[in-house]
């Protein structure tokens, strides 16, 4: 179940200069482990930087797990649709579990026949994969609260708040 706060087809495609994000609420760092290696196999390609900025210099898609748990940035490209481009931000929150961030642009969102359905699948499998307990889909705003769904949040669309694998 999903809260669709504006139409996610117009969100995803709208060309305003802004990146979308997907923020997930609560993964696990073996969720982290799972939503690299599958990562790993939907995309070709991609390159990726540790916490402090250096690139990890491992072969794709072997590279992403350097991600995990110390943290970092991954671009990746080739994906199968709805998202072809993607990049990935992990790192450690002050209390150690894991924040993750999706981000991409809307020339990175390759429109399928159900456009809709197909992100909500894949945004559904992102978060069964983290363990996550929810997940935020917005425009990027650098202001932005997590949790935040007000009317000047940028949030498009919010997973139910379903526990672990829900």
């Amino acid at each position: 179940m999903v809260e669709e706060i504006h139409d996610i087809v117009t969100s995803l495609l709208n060309s305003d200069g802004s990146c979308r994000d997907l923020n997930f609420e609560s993964p696990t760092w073996n969720g982290v482990q799972a939503i690299l290696v599958h990562l790993g196999e939907s995309f070709t390609g991609g390159s990726a930087t540790d916490h402090d900025g250096n690139e990890i210099n491992k072969p794709f898609p072997e590279l992403l797990l350097g991600l995990a748990p110390g943290g970092g940035r991954a671009v990746l490209e080739g994906g199968t649709p709805p998202i072809t481009r993607l990049q990935i931000f992990v790192f450690a929150e002050d209390d150690g579990t894991p924040f993750v961030e999706l981000t991409f642009f809307p020339d990175d969102v390759e429109l399928t026949k159900d456009l809709r359905r197909d992100f909500l699948e894949w945004a559904k499998e992102i978060k069964t994969r983290l363990q996550a307990r929810r997940y935020y889909a917005r425009y990027e705003n650098a202001s932005w609260r997590f949790g935040d769904t007000g009317p000047e949040s940028g949030v498009f669309l919010m997973s139910n708040n379903g526990g672990t694998n829900a």
